[in-house]
């Protein structure tokens, strides 16, 4: 009978995976618990999974840049300089707080979904770390909070020797394409944070008038939150 027992808590612990205060028993999007998001457009975003035919948050998939269609798209590219050795900056940058990176004015966090671990976090949740397969749904504020955007992004790539971070839209909002954040050095020992996005919706307008300059904003926003955490 205890054997028994025992068999049946084991089966029942890994079902149930357990992360500060997080506990997901499966993932579909019928367990995100919308209570825990406070942004209006990133529930609506989330919402759409279904419409989609994604069962499951594991089936989620992204739109990343097409070499083969790049004519089609825009390109940006935005950097900064963080005064700090780059093998320090990297390895800063794999530990950081996630829910403090996309904190800010304009840009903040509503749910974040890993692949690898099969778990939902949400905001008020402790997690450091970035990894491939991290799934971000983010709130981007435009006119002073008028007007606001949800926007899904997915890690599809490190890597460590390059220092780069892919970032790909996912398939059920309104762009596709790919953002990379890229580190490089200076001749006096510092590092060069460049982030590259490459970028396409079914608006013209909206992509050559609207997106670049709003987009500049989120991206310095992010490197500014960024430096704060590297550098103190």
């Amino acid at each position: 009978m205890i054997w028994r027992f025992l068999f049946i808590l084991t089966l029942t612990t890994a079902y149930i995976v357990s992360f500060d205060n997080v506990c997901i028993a499966q993932t579909s999007s019928k367990t995100i618990d919308y209570k825990r998001i406070p942004q209006k457009k990133v529930r609506k975003l989330l919402k759409r999974i279904e419409q989609f035919g994604i069962k499951d948050l594991s089936d989620l998939n992204a739109k990343c840049y097409d070499s083969d269609d790049s004519s089609t798209y825009c390109v940006q590219t935005d950097s900064h300089i963080i005064k700090e050795n780059i093998i320090n900056v990297w390895n800063k940058m794999m530990k950081l707080n996630l829910c403090e990176e996309f904190s800010g004015r304009l840009v903040s966090l509503g749910m974040m979904y890993s692949k690898k671990l099969n778990q939902i976090f949400y905001k008020d949740d402790k997690f450091v770390g970035i990894e491939e397969g991290q799934v971000f749904y983010l709130n981007l504020k435009l006119l002073g909070g008028i007007k606001n955007l949800g926007v899904g992004l997915e890690v599809t790539r490190i890597d460590k020797d390059k220092k780069s971070i892919k970032f790909c839209y996912l398939n059920h909002g309104t762009s596709e394409g790919t953002q990379e954040i890229r580190l490089t050095e200076t001749t006096d020992g510092y590092s060069i944070i460049t982030q590259e996005t490459r970028y396409k919706s079914k608006s013209k307008f909206r992509d050559k008038r609207l997106y670049p300059g709003f987009h500049r904003k989120f991206v310095n926003e992010l490197h500014e939150n960024l430096t704060k955490l590297i550098v103190g």
